[in-house]
């Protein structure tokens, strides 16, 4: 991996969406266009 890769994937570490979830950062970017909150708002 990359230095950018590793840094990338630490990006929303601590979030449910990330840590519990595990949607990496890309996809919280695409899917929930950077805001990990809104994991909470899919039915």
């Amino acid at each position: 991996m990359s230095y950018y890769n590793d840094w990338c994937d630490d990006e929303f570490a601590g979030t449910y969406a990330h840590d519990e979830a595990g949607y990496s950062d890309d996809e919280i970017w695409d899917i929930f266009d950077g805001e990990p909150d809104a994991y909470w708002n899919i039915d």
